[in-house]
């Protein structure tokens, strides 16, 4: 018992100091998002990802069988020794602290880098409605063109090929992202479907970054709209990229600079979907205009991206969003899931960067 109390003290004082370090947003940067992190993640993740499936799902299957077995062993103990209750919350809280301490180590740090508009020179003051407007419209007109060109099933619903293969390709974009962002450079494992997807759409998850593993895991039962944009969002986070809105900013990015067409239209039509839920925030006419303005192929996919919310939406969804609502905020995104949307805001710096794009 004596030594799992210094065990716990050591784990104390170790998060302590590793909070201490993340305080200092230029020593994060520099040293550990810069070579720590750099030194430690691609190799991981190309490790990882030559075994054909995710990895990270079957972890966190096995962890989640070990805990409730753990729970039944010692509710069979508690009115044998009176002590194992005791003893059980001393290795839970070990376990706990170990398994902080090396997420932080392995991810969890890039939450405190600098953010990412500092480090590409981004403009992100309040945006105008006429700003808003101008980005509505040329998204508009982006995924009214696009969608030209992607396939669609027998409802007009946008459909991959091959979902496997979509996966396969999206390393493509962040190849040429590499040479505008470097800090964005690196060889990576490929993202990897969920074999629990179906189950997974309850939960409202499209996908989902392990960092023990270094795997990007896509839930490939969502909207095929949907899946090229959820793999790059993950991949970004491969990459270090840790705060939401940043990483749907830059899965953007690498979307629209994949060659692949069902990229580049998974990636505007996210974007426009914020976009457009901030312009209904402040002007509903506009609002209502540019949603007339979209092609009848662009309003069946966002209806039926709605219609699968709708369909999945449930209790396990909502205590999902709760409990990614407080992951968020206790790593240093204070608005919690509302910080996904910051895409809006980095978008807009882009326009004012090259508004004629």
């Amino acid at each position: 018992m004596r030594k799992r109390i210094y065990t716990v003290i050591t784990l104390t004082l170790l998060i302590l100091m590793m909070r201490f370090f993340a305080r200092s947003t230029s020593l994060v940067e520099n040293i550990y998002a810069n070579i720590i992190y750099k030194t430690l993640a691609p190799p991981l993740s190309r490790l990882t990802g030559a075994f054909p499936l995710s990895l990270a799902e079957i972890l966190i299957v096995m962890l989640v069988l070990w805990f409730f077995i753990g729970l039944v062993v010692v509710l069979g103990r508690r009115r044998k020794q009176t002590n194992s209750l005791r003893s059980c919350i001393l290795n839970l809280v070990i376990v706990v602290g170990v398994i902080y301490l090396v997420f932080m180590g392995l991810w969890g740090l890039n939450y405190y880098r600098l953010e990412f508009a500092e480090m590409a020179g981004l403009d992100t003051s309040k945006a105008t409605t006429a700003e808003l407007k101008a980005l509505g419209e040329g998204l508009v007109n982006q995924a009214n063109h696009l969608r030209v060109w992607v396939e669609e099933d027998d409802e007009g619903v946008m459909r991959l090929k091959n979902r496997q293969q979509a996966l396969d390709h999206a390393a493509a974009g962040y190849d040429r992202l590499a040479a505008r962002y470097p800090q964005l450079g690196g060889q990576y494992g490929r993202p990897k479907g969920l074999l629990l997807s179906p189950v997974i759409c309850y939960s409202g998850m499209d996908g989902f970054y392990f960092p023990f593993t270094g795997e990007a895991s896509i839930n490939t039962s969502i909207p095929d709209a949907r899946i090229p944009f959820s793999a790059c969002h993950e991949m970004a986070h491969q990459r270090g990229i840790a705060r939401e809105g940043e990483a749907n900013f830059v899965g953007y990015l690498s979307c629209i600079m994949n060659p692949n067409r069902d990229f580049q239209y998974s990636g505007t039509l996210l974007a426009l979907t914020y976009v457009l839920n901030a312009i209904n925030g402040r002007d509903k006419e506009l609002f209502a205009e540019l949603k007339n303005n979209l092609s009848p192929g662009v309003t069946r996919d966002l209806k039926d991206i709605q219609e699968f919310g709708e369909k999945h939406r449930g209790p396990w969804s909502r205590i999902s969003s709760q409990i990614n609502d407080i992951y968020l905020k206790a790593n240093s995104q204070s608005s919690g899931n509302r910080s996904y949307s910051r895409i809006v805001e980095l978008l807009v710096a882009q326009y004012r960067l090259s508004p004629a794009e």
